[in-house]
């Protein structure tokens, strides 16, 4: 199954043509570490900070949080009471750490459903010394008391960053590389380059760094971020790194027997992600509401040796069906914010788009202090509101995380502070007051859950579409800079009151798409596979269209025959077709409309993925026999000329019609068509960006996504 297929790729264009868009909401926050738990330190470091990471440790339904702390403090546990009222739990479950930490993440490397926890720390700072690097591995153990199994599990280092000049910790990832269901994990040091550790599902891990190709020959990477960025069910490595350009090592797949290890390629200049700034934050989410994933990375707003450097928004796209990232941060509006760390996409305002975060802070008394930085998606680019909304401090900080500490439905905001001379603080929690602003909109929380050591569905992407909306997010271990949000993804509804599909891809590539889900609610979706149906083929006859697939599975209730007159299916009509179907005539076919199909199998609660499209064209007046009604060639389009070449049989009026993302007509145009074959070549100077081109044919139209560079 081609991966767009699953998530209606261009609903979303459609959406922002038939939305009534709703005056967006901007809430405010407030700062409330004091009276929430949050107790001032003695000390704070220096540069970079302390990270923390966000989780369900104890499985009770509310998010609690792991903070590092400078050398000879105590880092913290803080658990939730359910109210977002949080108290240091670290003696009392075990955990005794006062080294100079840096990053923490949770993850259940053991398959007990239990989240475990590493920590990665300094034992010298920008300087060089024996064994530089520390990590320890706190398992959770049945009472909920944590052990440290660092030596045990074979998770060291021993003196592989000795003597490394100006070193620090760069971060941590975990997903399950070669898909045996255990995380794997990815651990980054500034100065030392990259070690990935394999999980060997006994409780111990082995350094494959070298054998699985991820070598550095300018080792200064920071964040690293996994994701399937070629949709071929193994999980990527995205990975920021300074002063060079950025790694994306694409997981060519494990050899037999499962379990095996394969090898890594680089191929981050192929995908458009080589940047080679100063990288050093990063996010992973659905920026522009097309069902896939961008990329956020924060940086340094300066000239560097006569470079313009700022911050990136990486654009996904589809160009000639590969997948490539447009950079856009400048017409996007989120380029230039200073000194900027951690980073992180969430719907402050619940209107069903993502916006974005990033916070500052350089402790240097040449660079003027900046504020952290809140944009709101405006659905035509983001629009800087941190002095409207509260999120504006001038604090030295490092991360920031987004998460309902309340569980009222809106997301608040953790961030962690460096030194600063006014604060002893080692975080601000500041509170999402969204509920008291009239006609707050809806919402949904997703946490995707499967059998087995991967749990917590690491790596998944959840996909929600409701009427005049399709988002999707990722299911992650480490983000941001130093940072980990929780395994579940919250969606912002608008005034939606029913998702019409929730879409999971698991880590493994397959598709489970469940219906009609109530707003308002936390919902834990289980793994429910089903395989979907192959092959679909559709014929024009005399008595309407026959359409054939293959079914590829045995324990399926009932198969679905999704139509429309629009490949995006942005309306359906659905059939219910019973089970062990693999033919369908359709009767009722309008013979003067091309026709979009698409099959679904079908067991209680869950849908598989979708069957390929199939497409019949018009009969007589209408569209031609071809595959396709028209075609835009070279997309995208640099030279500012809009070629239009149209394969219908067709006689009459064509009329061409441009909307932007926002739904706005750009430009229109009318041609006659009186040849079986038309080119049409229309000189257009627009922004660069996508655009939906709508052409119509008497009664037919087709739309198409359009690039310009």
């Amino acid at each position: 199954m081609n991966r767009k297929s699953f998530i209606l790729i261009n609903i979303c264009w459609l959406t922002w043509c038939h939305e009534a868009v709703l005056v967006a909401q901007v809430p405010h926050f407030e700062e409330v570490s004091s009276e929430r738990g949050i107790a001032d330190v003695a000390t704070t470091t220096l540069f970079y900070g302390n990270g923390a990471a966000a989780a369900d440790f104890d499985n009770d339904g509310d998010i609690d949080f792991y903070l590092t702390t400078d050398d000879g403090m105590n880092d913290r546990l803080y658990e939730n009471d359910g109210t977002g009222h949080f108290t240091d739990i670290a003696a009392q479950k075990g955990i005794a750490e006062q080294h100079n930490n840096r990053a923490a993440l949770w993850f259940d490397y053991d398959g007990d459903r239990r989240l475990d926890l590493v920590l990665a720390g300094e034992n010298c700072v920008n300087s060089s010394c024996a064994n530089p690097v520390r990590l320890a591995l706190y398992r959770q153990m049945e009472d909920g008391s944590f052990e440290e199994k660092a030596n045990e599990a074979g998770l060291v280092l021993d003196n592989a960053f000795d003597y490394v000049p100006f070193y620090a910790i760069g971060g941590f990832a975990a997903g399950d590389i070669n898909r045996d269901g255990f995380l794997d994990l990815v651990f980054t040091v500034w100065g030392g380059g990259i070690k990935l550790f394999q999980n060997n599902r006994d409780g111990s891990f082995s350094d494959r760094t070298l054998s699985a190709g991820l070598t550095m020959a300018n080792k200064t990477p920071w964040q690293a971020m996994l994701h399937d960025f070629n949709g071929d069910g193994w999980q990527d490595i995205y990975c920021n790194v300074d002063f060079a350009p950025n790694k994306l090592w694409i997981n060519k797949g494990a050899t037999p027997p499962l379990g095996g290890w394969g090898a890594f390629e680089d191929e981050a200049a192929e995908y458009g992600l080589d940047n080679a700034f100063n990288e050093m934050g990063m996010t992973i989410g659905d920026s522009d509401n097309d069902g896939d994933l961008d990329i956020y990375i924060t940086n340094i707003t300066r000239n560097y040796q006569g470079e313009d450097q700022y911050n990136i928004l990486y654009e996904q796209q589809q160009v000639n069906s590969e997948t490539k990232f447009k950079e856009t941060a400048k017409g996007q509006g989120v380029s230039q914010s200073g000194w900027d760390w951690g980073t992180t996409f969430a719907d402050i305002n619940n209107d069903g788009f993502q916006d974005l975060l990033a916070t500052n802070g350089l402790v240097n008394y040449i660079w003027p202090a900046d504020s952290s930085n809140l944009w709101l998606n405006s659905k035509a680019g983001f629009v800087e509101i941190s002095d409207q909304c509260g999120f504006n401090d001038r604090l030295n900080a490092t991360t920031v995380l987004a998460f309902d500490m309340e569980r009222d439905g809106d997301v608040d905001i953790l961030q962690t502070l460096k030194f600063n001379p006014f604060t002893q603080k080692p975080a601000r929690l500041c509170e999402n007051r969204l509920e008291a602003a009239p006609n707050a909109g809806n919402y949904l929380t997703v946490q995707p859950r499967m059998d087995g050591p991967n749990h917590f569905a690491i790596g998944s992407v959840v996909t929600v579409v409701a009427d005049g909306l399709i988002s999707s997010r990722l299911i992650s271990a480490g983000c941001s800079f130093y940072g980990q949000e929780p395994a579940e993804a919250h969606f912002g509804l608008g005034q939606r009151e029913v998702i019409r599909e929730i879409i999971v891809r698991w880590p493994t590539g397959e598709v489970s798409i469940y219906k009609d889900i109530a707003a308002n609610q936390v919902v834990t979706l289980q793994y429910d596979f089903i395989s979907p149906p192959t092959g679909l083929a559709a014929t024009r006859t005399d008595s309407g269209v026959e359409l054939t697939w293959k079914d590829n599975t045995t324990n399926e209730t009932d198969f679905v025959l999704l139509k429309s007159e629009t490949p995006d299916f942005f309306e359906t009509k659905t059939i219910s077709l019973g089970e062990n179907s693999t033919q369908y005539t359709d009767a009722e076919a309008t013979p003067s409309k091309a026709l979009y199909y698409k099959v679904r199998a079908y067991k209680p609660t869950v849908f598989s993925g979708d069957s390929n499209t199939a497409r019949v064209p018009a009969k007589g007046n209408g569209l031609e026999a071809s595959s396709a009604l028209l075609s835009v060639q070279p997309n995208p389009i640099q030279a500012g000329n809009l070629s239009i070449k149209s394969y219908a049989d067709y006689n009459g009026p064509v009329q061409f019609s441009l909307f932007d993302t926002a739904g706005r007509l750009v430009w229109a145009q009318e041609s006659r068509k009186s040849t079986a074959v038309a080119n049409y070549d229309f000189p257009l100077i627009l922004p660069s960006g996508m655009y939906l081109l709508l052409v119509k044919m008497g009664g037919a139209k087709e739309w198409q996504k359009v690039v310009f560079l």
